[in-house]
């Protein structure tokens, strides 16, 4: 049986984007989402500055169109596909989170 950590208390925060030097809030719901998916470390950018540093990250790797196996949409993967056996990252998470509701019905723990 694997043991969750209790979900801490949820309060909206204000916090200094490390880019820009605004304040920005980070809400409860956005926190709930982090605790959700297991994420751990608190946004250091805005918004805006998260955006024009991930699309920074994409001028420096290339991307590959693809047409996604499951749902048929078009979409950009950062991997050179081997194959038209590719998933849209929407599918892929779907697709993550079954996996990984079977793996914790069956009791084990989830991989890292």
């Amino acid at each position: 049986m694997t043991n969750t950590p209790e979900q801490p208390n949820l309060e909206d925060r204000v916090l200094v984007c490390k880019d820009c030097g605004n304040k920005f809030l980070w809400t409860a719901g956005e926190q709930k989402f982090f605790y959700d998916k297991g994420l751990q470390n608190t946004p250091k950018r805005c918004k805006i500055c998260a955006a024009t540093y991930k699309e920074k990250l994409r001028e420096k790797h290339p991307v590959w169109p693809i047409q996604c196996r499951k749902c048929k949409k078009k979409a950009e993967v950062s991997f050179e596909p081997k194959s038209e056996d590719t998933l849209c990252e929407n599918c892929f998470q779907q697709e993550i989170e079954k996996r990984n509701k079977a793996i914790k019905a069956l009791g084990e723990t989830l991989p890292e």
